[in-house]
């Protein structure tokens, strides 16, 4: 048996076969690079910049959940997948155009445009959890 094992001869893939399987992969990875996601990450709340006269401030929920748009390699690399994924408000930016009371409530728009303007920009598309979130100043 071991005579027509050597008989047989091994063939090598084709020049044409090669060359159309790294087209084939490069055309896989610029369509791959260009799609956009959407990705969602939870985020930890912490408040800081207070208003003056308030000593601390509490609010209805403590993880807010982000979804962003993400391209290709921006995809791939993460960049807002930080293992301490920390969201710090300013709550004093925050409430300046709301009246002066110690509650103030915010829908996940209102919420959306502040951080898309403030914090991460266009690459943020929407504040996924909670719908409402409530701060109470002390």
């Amino acid at each position: 048996m071991a005579e027509n094992q050597k008989n047989i001869p091994v063939k090598l893939p084709s020049l044409a076969f090669v060359v159309c399987l790294l087209i084939s992969v490069a055309c896989w990875v610029l369509v791959t690079l260009s799609k956009e996601y959407k990705v969602s990450y939870d985020y930890k709340l912490v408040c800081e910049n207070l208003p003056e006269g308030r000593k601390s401030v509490t609010s209805s929920d403590t993880i807010i959940t982000l979804t962003f748009n993400q391209k290709g390699l921006h995809y791939m690399v993460k960049p807002f997948s930080d293992k301490e994924k920390v969201l710090t408000l300013s709550i004093k930016d925050l409430i300046k155009p709301k009246n002066k009371v110690t509650v103030y409530t915010f829908t996940n728009k209102e919420l959306c445009d502040y951080l898309s303007t403030h914090n991460f920009g266009p690459e943020l598309v929407a504040v996924s959890s909670p719908e409402v979130i409530t701060f109470y100043l002390r």
